[in-house]
């Protein structure tokens, strides 16, 4: 494929027109200049190369030869296709998808029995015929009961084709993409030899049986991301724009900045703004976890995906939605589902050898007894090729492929109701082995909103030329701290203002009106030649100002404990955890607050690669360290750490993209819970392993030892698989 035909698409056929271009592969885009990214070691099994040329739609995804139930590209894929051979839309209803597993980040709609009706149609049809088939095989007495038998086989067969059609081709289809040895081609052998035996019934019921369990399965996997569909709900698809007093319906991603919508009562808010005209009651609980409406009013700030309970509001968007915290929320929901545990990396391996395995067992065990028999085509005609073919139904590794993905998606789910998202289900089983939690102060454990306590301008320095520099110092800065000082020394004229920098951990410095600006701790103080006469001994952050290299004065500002974190670090100690305070505040603020919450290691005056050094020696110790902070200074520290945890982060792309963990709601009081959900995860994880293995091996040895019944093979291995799918998503 040529240069000029790859745009918009990479070689191997899929949209690149964002960073989330050709998920759930083992390449990556960009990286080798060719286009080709390793793509011979793509794990989709969709036909790269020229083959792809007659067989792509405009998005570059191949509808005839791959299934897309094996992987889901509805992210990028906004048309009607066909899937298999039912044309649709993603919009939440999709059984091959949402059944399936996949989620679209488009999708608000709840699936309910309706969506699937077509296998609940195709078990009910199939089981209708097979009832008739048999009344014809063994209800008819006459002189036509060989017509009847005949009747009896062509109804058998229809049943069997009803059901077992589209395993049947999926068998065929892996046979092509050198995927043979799959549940499709065990079920597949097994219930067309028990037939070929003059077994029909239990062939039938082979495949009938089957297909109600993967309707089943399809059932619990759609029931398990009812959380995760809570959260996609928070994307508005239109919404009501005003134009010379005209409301117009629109598309929300139309939306620009300054936009004016009305928002009725019981309508989400298409996107953050301001309120423009009324006064209502806002439900932020899909945001912020709270459940307690908040008042707004002219003025007041509101987040897009927030659900307006009062009065009709006039909005002035102020971001597009991609720009918001509900669509960061999204795209955290939508990475959660694409790395996998080490648990689920295993099964797959293990399946992969497994399976040809238990093909080659199941041979043995048809050919190999038999030599010890009078009649080996007696023998093996009679009762060991039937015995083989319940071992090969009895060996499906399906409750071991699907309960283990689905157990640890749960556990996300689980997670996300207390507003922690975490990444990915490989994060979640990190996060059982983790001994020790380092947490930074200021936002993190205390509220982050500072209030200023005292202003101690120095000797010869009037307060309003110290409030005038520090207005002016902190102009550019977004820290809590600056924007507090900001706040209290009032607007300052900005358009004197040159050379503006920060110093990493320290403070900031400026030109103004001719004079250098230093606003920041005691280090950046005598690292400029400050000579600091008065310090602030008292509990709180404070911030010293110099003029030209002398000494302005300082401004001191007190942040509170947040709500129940005490509590959080009483749990994680319960917990067995390590729990450790890191902060770059000074020593009088940092043992006050450690002191409060009940923390007995803690480490102050850290500057950022400070917070990193101490994160890497845990590390050396032999700690699984996770490092809890809510900054831009704080993302080396979340990034070196075995897990990074950003808190209330979804405005800080930095601390965002650094972290494994995203604390949606500003709170940590969601972790301990968390640590219990992934201990239960690896738990029920560990329970399906040994459920499965336990329950095939004893069923196999029953069939070998006594006469086979591939209707109870059928059933027990049904059993199982649904049995540790129940386990897997139970509350």
């Amino acid at each position: 494929m040529e240069n000029e035909e790859l745009k918009g698409k990479c070689s191997c056929g899929h949209c690149r027109d964002n960073e989330d271009h050709c998920r759930e592969h083992e390449h990556e885009h960009g990286k080798i200049n060719d286009n080709k990214h390793g793509q011979e070691n793509c794990s989709c099994h969709v036909g790269h190369g020229a083959e792809m040329k007659d067989k792509t739609c405009h998005c570059g995804h191949n509808h005839d030869d791959h299934v897309h139930g094996d992987h889901c590209h509805d992210a990028h894929c906004d048309h009607d296709h066909c899937h298999e051979d039912h044309a649709h839309s993603h919009d939440g209803g999709c059984e091959c998808c949402a059944a399936k597993g996949h989620v679209d980040v488009n999708a608000t709609k709840k699936l309910s029995i309706a969506d699937f009706k077509v296998p609940i149609i195709k078990i009910s049809v199939s089981f209708l015929l097979a009832i008739v088939a048999a009344i014809c095989q063994f209800g008819v007495k006459s002189d036509s009961s060989k017509g009847a038998e005949i009747a009896a086989i062509v109804l058998y067969c229809a049943a069997y084709i009803v059901v077992g059609a589209e395993y049947m081709l999926q068998a065929v289809r892996g046979v092509f993409k050198g995927d043979i040895f799959n549940e499709n081609m065990l079920m597949t052998v097994a219930s067309i030899g028990a037939m070929a035996l003059g077994e029909y019934i239990e062939g039938v019921a082979v495949m009938l049986l089957y297909c109600v369990g993967e309707t089943l399965q399809d059932a619990a996997i759609a029931k398990s991301k009812g959380d995760i569909v809570k959260l996609l709900g928070l994307k508005v698809d239109s919404c009501l724009r005003l134009n010379d007093g005209n409301a117009e319906e629109i598309d929300s991603a139309n939306l620009q900045v300054g936009d004016l919508v009305l928002v009725r009562k019981g309508e989400k808010i298409p996107s953050d703004g301001v309120v423009e005209e009324g006064e209502s009651a806002i439900d932020c609980s899909s945001m912020t976890g709270e459940s307690m409406p908040v008042a707004v009013t002219v003025g007041s700030e509101v987040t897009g995906g927030t659900v307006n309970t009062g009065n009709t509001l006039k909005i002035r968007i102020s971001k597009r939605f991609k720009d918001t915290q509900a669509s960061k929320i999204l795209k955290l929901v939508e990475e959660a589902q694409e790395s996998k545990p080490r648990a689920q990396k295993l099964i797959s391996k293990f399946a992969a050898i497994y399976t040809p395995a238990v093909f080659a067992l199941a041979v043995i065990v048809a050919l190999i007894p038999p030599i010890f028999y009078d009649s080996y085509v007696d023998a093996l005609t009679g009762i060991w090729l039937k015995k083989a073919l319940v071992f090969l139904v009895v060996s499906c590794p399906c409750a071991l492929v699907i309960s283990i993905p689905l157990a640890f998606f749960a556990g996300i789910g689980r997670c996300s109701k207390v507003g922690v998202l975490v990444k990915g289900g490989n994060y979640l089983e990190e996060m059982r082995g983790i001994t020790a939690v380092c947490m930074d102060k200021t936002g993190t454990l205390t509220k982050g909103s500072f209030e200023v306590s005292e202003v101690r301008p120095s000797q010869g320095i009037s307060e309003e030329k110290l409030l005038k520099a520090a207005g002016a110092c902190e102009s550019m800065s977004t820290h809590p701290i600056a924007l507090s000082i900001k706040e209290y020394a009032g607007s300052s004229d900005v358009t004197g203002i040159t050379d503006y920098c920060e110093y990493s951990g320290k403070g900031v410095g400026c030109n103004y009106c001719g004079v250098r600006l230093l606003a920041g701790n005691l280090k950046l103080m005598a690292e400029n030649g400050v000579k600091v006469s008065r310090v602030h001994e008292g509990y709180g952050s404070v911030v010293y100002f110099a003029e030209d290299g002398k000494e302005l004065g300082y401004i001191a500002l007190s942040d509170s404990v947040r709500e129940g974190a005490k509590e959080v670090v009483s749990a994680l100690k319960a917990q067995g955890k390590r729990v450790i305070m890191l902060t770059g505040d000074v020593e009088t603020s940092a043992k006050h607050v450690a002191e409060e919450v009940g923390i007995d290691e803690y480490y102050a005056a850290l500057l950022p690669q400070n917070k990193f050094e101490k994160v890497e020696k845990l590390k050396n110790e032999g700690e699984k360290v996770m490092f809890v902070g809510d900054g831009l200074n704080d993302a080396p520290a979340i990034k070196t750490a075995n897990l990074g945890v950003c808190v209330g982060g979804l405005g800080n792309d930095a601390s965002v993209e650094a972290s494994d963990v995203v604390l949606s709601t500003g709170s940590v009081a969601g972790l301990p819970y968390a640590f219990g959900v992934a201990k239960e995860t690896k738990k029920r994880v560990a329970e399906n392993v040994w459920l499965s293995l336990v329950a095939k091996a004893a069923i196999m040895i029953v069939s070998l030892a006594w006469v086979p019944m591939m209707w109870l093979a059928v059933v027990a291995d049904v059993g199982v698989c649904i049995i540790a799918i129940i386990n897997s998503v139970r509350r």
